[in-house]
């Protein structure tokens, strides 16, 4: 119920992010949009200024000064962008804008000659360049002026892809918040799925261990059967066992404790559990256990832990398939982790699974829900903050599989 509500309120969250984000970016862009307009508004508002003025001259004033002196004193102060004006050889004589000191050209460094000389290129290239004439339709050209782009220009121009790269950020980080809520929907599915499995095994299970006890009670009393007392021993067991896996699946999305437990045990008891079994498959299969130290104490939950070790032995038992093979289990210390390695001479699996095999309802074989190792990367990762991942696999020759859990 907790993990319910939780998973509510992120998609409660991610509404308000998609009502909250769209609301925003669009006043954003909008208020950009208005400041780059004013600042083209003040840009051109030059040309009719001068023409009010232009209109309101007395017929005896020199119109080429009064030209120079508008440009000089409402024009040239207002420039943000590089300037440079060049003689008929297109060397520079003035120069601004340019982070380059001013001065005399012959006076320059090498390097800066260099730098205004590029700049001259660049702006001829992208058509800012005027020539300057004596008077109009002049063969003769005096000089060059050449320009940049204004501050208004690059942000104009820069604008499409900053609003693109916005509205994309906008959207990967939705999906993203989307993607976790489905995640925690689909392991919802599983966890309710575990615990009502867990629930549904409690009662019958409750009937046999009744039922059971019943008999063995009328076969001790008037039949005195061995063989038959012995077989209700195994029955006995088998229930135990049941009783362990529902409350394995119990645990299943529910807060454990850990504790410190000998790994080693653990490998030992699941190991001896498998080995008798193993001569009903079809295949001779061996399973080979090194172990390089006798404690390998770690903080888990001992069944969790068992229950992975199952699955990983199991999951190398259907790999080998009807074949004979070897299944070798490894477990060792290094530095602050205990490592194991379950390895099989099975079939082996492409590297693209390596990854996916670890999603719920991922399965290299033709039959099974593909829960085992999705369960186990639950198990190891989220409640024992440790690591599981195909360590190599190479289709027809095997796969090992490998955890980690932290000493402490």
């Amino acid at each position: 119920m907790k993990r319910k509500r939780k998973n509510s309120h992120r998609r409660s969250i991610l509404t308000l992010y998609f009502i909250l984000g769209s609301v925003s970016i669009v006043i954003l862009f909008i208020i950009y949009t208005n400041i780059l307009l004013k600042q083209v508004k003040e840009d051109v508002q030059v040309v009719p200024d001068l023409y009010s003025k232009f209109l309101g001259l007395p017929d005896d004033v020199d119109l080429e000064q009064f030209i120079f002196s508008y440009f000089m004193e409402n024009i040239v102060p207002r420039v943000d962008y590089p300037i440079i004006i060049t003689d008929s050889m297109k060397n520079p004589s003035s120069w601004d804008y340019t982070r380059v000191k001013q001065g005399l050209y012959s006076e320059l460094s090498w390097e800066e000659q260099e730098k205004l000389r590029d700049m001259c290129k660049g702006m001829e290239a992208s058509g800012n360049m005027i020539k300057l004439l004596p008077y109009k339709d002049s063969p003769i050209v005096t000089g060059y002026l050449f320009y940049g782009e204004s501050d208004t220009v690059k942000q104009l121009r820069w604008m499409p892809y900053f609003e693109l790269l916005v509205v994309m950020l906008f959207v990967v980080l939705g999906i993203y918040g989307f993607s976790i809520i489905k995640k925690n929907d689909r392991d919802m599915l599983w966890v309710g799925l575990a615990k009502e499995t867990a629930h549904q095994f409690g009662t019958p299970l409750s009937s046999l261990r009744a039922w059971n006890d019943f008999i063995s009670m009328r076969i001790e009393n008037k039949y005195h059967d061995e063989e038959m007392i012995g077989m209700i021993g195994d029955m006995n067991d088998d229930i135990d066992r049941l009783h362990k896996i529902a409350s394995r699946f119990g645990k299943v999305g529910s807060s454990i404790v850990l504790k410190q437990v000998n790994l080693k045990s653990i490998i030992d008891e699941t190991c001896t559990y498998f080995e008798k079994r193993l001569p009903n498959y079809s295949g001779k299969i061996e399973l080979i256990d090194k172990i390089e130290a006798d404690h390998l104490m770690v903080k888990a939950d001992f069944d969790l832990i068992k229950w992975t070790m199952e699955n990983l032995i199991k999951n190398s038992i259907d790999a080998l398939s009807s074949t004979s093979g070897k299944i070798e289990i490894k477990a060792f210390r290094q530095k602050k982790y205990v490592y194991v390695q379950v390895s099989d001479t099975g079939k082996g699996m492409p590297k693209n699974m390596f990854k996916r095999i670890f999603q719920a309802g991922v399965t290299s074989k033709e039959r099974g829900w593909g829960l085992g190792l999705s369960l186990a990367h639950r198990i190891i990762c989220e409640y024992h903050n440790g690591k599981i991942r195909v360590v190599n696999s190479e289709l027809g020759k095997g796969t090992t599989i490998e955890f980690l859990l932290p000493i402490s």
